[in-house]
């Protein structure tokens, strides 16, 4: 339990903020060396292309699930989902077996940053395989701070923290509001999240970030160049975090 919650607390932290606030010392007396000192590389969604000399380049949509080595997920394709049924990753390795059409599939590869790069291979056919994860692919975020118009309370960067079981934890918002819906991103030194289902409704901010884990839900009143609100980690954690714009 301690250490599910721990893993809890680096995915905040990683998604919200400075990963600082979860460090190696955390973690070295752990007997799990796949997560001593960092977060879990793997889990997510991406997207790529399966190629194939007999059905030319596929796209398709992963999503992966890494639990302690072992994975889970599913796979969709223009032809429908394949799921994920067993496989291991160690030292940036993945071997993934998955099911489609009642046949058994396989996937090596190797995770390098944000990408995926290997050979996939179902009843003799297959081909190469590149992926990259989602979320660096999203078009729609904003590459600077927007500028609020007058009227808009929203738009612009906000300084912000998270109470995660009494560590603060910082990271930064993006935001544009448009209409009643918000977009942008949540940043820290560990790169940009887009947030989704943005919406802003009677004076209350919602939006979500989505992890491996889960989706990370935000509310917030905002007054005055403030905001304050609670956020719910899938159920797993809640808690209390507060902006105010730059």
């Amino acid at each position: 339990m301690q250490l599910r919650k721990l893993m809890i607390l680096l995915t905040v932290a990683l998604m919200l903020g400075a990963v600082s606030v979860v460090s190696a010392a955390s973690f070295k007396n752990q007997p799990n060396p796949a997560v001593q000192g960092k977060s879990d590389p793997l889990s997510g969604k991406y997207e790529g292309i399966a190629k194939s000399e007999q059905l030319g380049d596929i796209p398709i949509k992963v999503e992966i699930k890494n639990d302690n080595g072992k994975l889970s997920g599913k796979i969709d394709t223009p032809q429908g989902p394949a799921m994920i049924t067993g496989g291991t990753f160690s030292d940036g390795k993945i071997v993934m077996k998955f099911e489609a059409g009642g046949n058994e599939g396989t996937v090596t590869a190797t995770l390098n940053g944000d990408k995926i790069s290997g050979k996939w291979d179902l009843s003799g056919q297959g081909g190469a395989l590149e992926l990259k994860r989602a979320y660096a692919m999203a078009s729609a975020v904003p590459t600077a701070s927007p500028t609020a118009a007058a009227g808009d309370p929203i738009s612009g960067e906000w300084s912000a923290s998270a109470d995660a079981q009494g560590q603060s934890i910082p990271f930064t918002l993006k935001l544009k509001l448009d209409g009643d819906k918000v977009t942008g991103t949540s940043e820290s030194d560990q790169g940009s999240v887009p947030i989704s289902k943005g919406t802003w409704t009677a004076g209350k901010l919602s939006f979500s970030l989505e992890t491996g884990q889960g989706s990370i839900n935000l509310t917030a009143m905002v007054k005055d160049g403030k905001m304050v609100g609670e956020y719910d980690f899938a159920g797993q954690m809640t808690g209390k975090w507060e902006a105010k714009k730059k």
